[in-house]
């Protein structure tokens, strides 16, 4: 395992990849990409942001949390709190089924026991990610905080989220879902399998599964829309651990999921695109959250690296490229975006703790006030 990380190590220096591993990169970075675009996922907590980097991206989420006196007053959120204890649910279900399926829970990783947090290397694992970011996801109260986003992008019963997400932060995917459900929203999910570290990277219990045993238990409706396999241009490739190179596309034809397929990254993109109109049935989609760097959703452009954080009303200029990835498709139409990369900015923002044990109780904090 010494020399894997050396390697891994090595070829991230030697593709010239700025120390922004804090998320763990979503995928291994395009080559032809490398010197001037580094991958992120959704983590961001390997490495510290610098000073100037942190005033250069501006952060919808900062300006949406910053709490004043008007706000300690506010009366409590119903919403928020709903979907903060249904996100708890959630997780109780996800790790019932975890140990019902002889997979232990390793308390030196998952000290809240959520039973949502996997292991370091696996063969689903497809980029480098931190475990402190993983565990910080898991607080129900980000159900809370995607209440707060949805309700300001002035969201409303019916409305269609398009969502997409890697298996790099399930717990993000679980609290949109959460959020989604209390506001009574439609959410149409394309899930890519491949996942950084100590994400949903365990095979045979990825997210696809997890969310089949919630709606199995009646504790959320939903199923995914389509899945891909993620890694490199959405294919299936540059995972870090598989020595046979084929884990990816076996637990996405296992799923029984349709797939999105495509032959190269900006298909992969047009399709997605596509997928999200028929399953909207003609309404309008009202935003897109994206959770993590999966490759089709995140782009592989630079500007990619400076999107804002958490709520984003409007969006810096969109690129050019066909491989802008989706997210700048919806942006580009003028899509509320809600952005979910680096876990340790919208903790922050929102007056979350970082990677608490335990997590605080629900309701108490200024994410559950009305704004």
């Amino acid at each position: 395992m010494f020399s894997f990380r050396v390697a891994v190590t090595r070829v991230v220096a030697n593709l010239g990849a700025i120390a922004l591993l804090d998320s763990g990169l979503s995928s291994t970075p395009n080559p032809d990409a490398a010197a001037s675009v580094v991958r992120l996922d959704a983590a961001a907590s390997m490495a510290r942001l610098d000073a100037a980097a942190s005033m250069a991206r501006p952060d919808a989420a900062a300006s949406m949390a910053r709490p004043d006196a008007a706000a300690s007053m506010a009366r409590p959120d119903a919403g928020a709190v709903e979907a903060a204890r249904l996100m708890e649910r959630s997780l109780e279900t996800i790790r019932q089924l975890r140990q019902a399926r002889g997979l232990p829970i390793d308390r030196s990783l998952d000290p809240n026991g959520t039973g949502i947090i996997g292991e370091e290397f696996t063969p689903l694992t497809t980029s480098l990610g931190d475990v402190e970011a993983k565990r910080t996801s898991a607080n129900p109260a980000f159900a809370a905080l995607l209440v707060r986003c949805f309700r300001h992008a002035r969201l409303g019963r019916g409305d269609v989220v398009a969502v997409g997400a890697s298996g790099s932060f399930p717990a993000l995917l679980l609290a949109t879902l959460s959020a989604a459900r209390v506001l009574e929203l439609d959410p149409v999910v394309i899930y890519s399998i491949g996942s950084s570290m100590y994400g949903a990277n365990l095979p045979r219990f990825t997210f696809v599964d997890m969310l089949e045993a919630l709606r199995r238990d009646g504790v959320l409706p939903y199923r995914l829309t389509a899945v891909s396999p993620g890694g490199d241009e959405d294919r299936g490739a540059g995972v870090l651990f598989d020595e046979a190179g084929t884990t990816l596309l076996d637990e996405t034809r296992r799923s029984g999921v349709p797939e999105v397929g495509g032959v190269s990254l900006a298909d992969s993109i047009r399709r997605r695109m596509a997928i999200y109109e028929a399953a909207a049935l003609r309404r309008p989609v009202r935003a897109f959250v994206n959770i993590g760097g999966a490759s089709a959703s995140f782009g592989d452009t630079a500007a990619s690296l400076v999107l804002p954080n958490g709520l984003v009303l409007r969006a810096p200029e969109a690129p050019a490229s066909p491989s802008r990835g989706v997210v700048f498709e919806f942006a580009a139409r003028g899509v509320p975006v809600v952005h979910l990369l680096h876990v340790r900015g919208l903790a922050e923002a929102s007056h979350l703790p970082y990677d608490p044990v335990p997590f605080p109780p629900i309701g108490e904090g200024d994410i559950y006030r009305e704004r």
